[in-house]
């Protein structure tokens, strides 16, 4: 069975050395869009809003804040998951006339 921290914690590596042997390389694109990705799955399925940084992104700056950036995704997206267009104008929200308050 595959940890999914695990193997992006390693494409991360591979990409860190990819890096010192070629630093036109953009490697790092990939290991940061999936833990951003992790964090998004995190958000959605904790029972609780506090999650800790997962143990193999805790050292790495970037997968961590890779992580805290899809937590912060989600949670945005749930916010606004109810609303429809009437919810928003000019960028500011608005009450919807569809949902009951």
């Amino acid at each position: 069975m595959s940890n999914a921290y695990l193997d992006v914690r390693i494409a991360f590596a591979i990409a860190k050395i990819a890096s010192i042997l070629d630093p036109n390389d953009d490697s790092f694109a990939v290991p940061m869009a999936d833990a951003e990705a992790l964090g998004q799955r995190d958000a959605a399925t904790a029972s609780d809003g506090s999650l800790p940084v997962p143990i193999y992104f805790a050292d790495e700056p970037n997968l961590a804040e890779s992580w805290k950036r899809g937590i912060a995704i989600q949670e945005a997206e749930e916010e606004t998951s109810g609303m429809c267009s009437f919810c928003f104008k000019g960028h500011e929200f608005w009450q919807c006339p569809h949902l009951e308050h």
